[in-house]
């Protein structure tokens, strides 16, 4: 049966094919997520290695294919009204906080397979491996959570009152933590609005180097193999060696850093709504170009950077020289995903209609980050029958456009 579009979303036109083919994109498809007609709308759009999930302000989430846009399931979670945070994934559970609530959902058919009741606040998005997930809190404390205990004191319907017993380890900071934490194969890094990038051994909870600047931190963390990349609200870019917090390079700027960063291929992206969109070296730091009409890096493909304009507009750039191309009219969806994992760009009107754009010559995503978590993909297209590219109803088992 095809799927009706939300109430909400009456007034939005849906780019065909042919207006897209104008920009030289294309949809790869389109779809509704899950959503309160009445009181609700999409804040958080976030992606895995398989899915796509949309996040309402309601507390319910829908899960996409991210390829086919095929709709999966959808969950409420909680009583809505308390989410902050986008949900994170690993191979088998899609993690998320409601309020001071952390759920496990299945990540194949979105059933809640346990909740807990924190301890604390979260006050940044979780982070997760398969192993442990770890939480900063509003205290300044991050938890580390052992997962394979979690899921037994489950199964023996022992949480939340056994819960200590999952604690792996806590680390005390100066204040809040203020980013996701990112793991590495020896240590967990995060930063706290003491202005402090802490570097955490995994397994002993030692401090491997403590990083101190002028002002709170309040971007997400990058990195790349060898460093990590640290935005401060004390208007600097630091690149730090990974093992032990070295400044490799250090680059000034006019204005306080607050956007994350991004950094793929050699390539750092930092911006700000008021000052414009920079590429910068990865090695080096040195400025290789500036789009002054670009607020925020959306996503790349080889030859393009695609970012957000100050009033929601898309900008297709040349990844070159940051050249403007041309400027997609997509105001209307206005939560966009700053997606680091493929070139494929994701964005969402706040009544909850999906839209997957690509580079119209581009048949397969190109992958940026965790080659080694996909599934293999074909060696030529299919040769099945392409839908309509003018039609514009989905059905809940497909809605692809090609």
């Amino acid at each position: 049966m095809a799927q009706r579009l939300n109430e909400s979303s009456v007034g939005i036109t849906i780019p065909t094919q042919r207006q897209l083919g104008q920009y030289d994109l294309e949809r790869v498809w389109w779809g509704q997520a899950t959503v309160d007609p009445q009181r609700d709308r999409i804040v958080h759009l976030t992606i895995d290695e398989i899915n796509l999930y949309a996040l309402s302000t309601a507390g319910i989430i829908t899960a996409f294919n991210n390829e086919t846009g095929k709709k999966l399931w959808s969950t409420q979670l909680g009583r809505g009204n308390n989410i902050s945070y986008p949900p994170v994934s690993n191979s088998k559970y899609v993690y998320i906080t409601v309020g001071t609530k952390l759920y496990a959902i299945e990540r194949l058919n979105g059933e809640i397979d346990w909740e807990l009741q924190l301890p604390g606040s979260p006050s940044t998005s979780l982070t997760v491996d398969e192993d442990t997930i770890f939480v900063g809190t509003l205290s300044g404390r991050v938890y580390a959570w052992d997962l394979e205990k979690l899921d037994e004191l489950s199964n023996e319907s022992k949480l939340p009152a056994w819960r200590e017993r999952a604690i792996r380890w806590t680390y005390q900071t100066g204040d809040a933590i203020n980013t996701p934490a990112l793991v590495t194969n020896r240590t967990l890094l995060f930063a706290s609005q003491d202005g402090s990038l802490y570097s955490v051994t995994l397994q002993e909870r030692q401090l491997a180097f403590q990083f101190e600047t002028d002002a709170p931190i309040s971007a997400n963390l990058a990195e790349d193999e060898k460093s990590i990349f640290l935005a401060s609200e004390d208007q600097n870019l630091y690149c730090l060696n990974i093992l032990n917090g070295i400044v490799r390079w250090r680059i000034r700027t006019s204005f306080p850093l607050v956007m994350p960063v991004s950094v793929l291929d050699n390539e750092v992206y930092i911006s700000s709504k008021k000052n414009g969109l920079f590429q910068l070296s990865a090695l080096s730091g040195q400025e290789q170009w500036w789009q002054p009409l670009g607020s925020r890096f959306i996503s790349m493909s080889p030859t393009r950077v695609y970012a957000t304009d100050e009033l929601g507009n898309l900008l297709v750039l040349s990844r070159t020289d940051g050249a403007v191309l041309s400027a997609v009219p997509l105001r209307k969806f206005q939560v966009k995903l700053m997606n680091e994992q493929t070139d494929r760009i994701f964005c969402a009107s706040e009544s909850g209609i999906i839209l997957c754009l690509k580079q119209k010559d581009l048949p397969f995503p190109i992958r940026f980050k965790n080659q080694d978590k996909y599934p293999i993909l074909p060696e030529v297209v299919p040769e099945s029958a392409v839908k309509d590219p003018q039609a514009e109803t989905p059905a809940d088992s497909e809605n692809a456009d090609n």
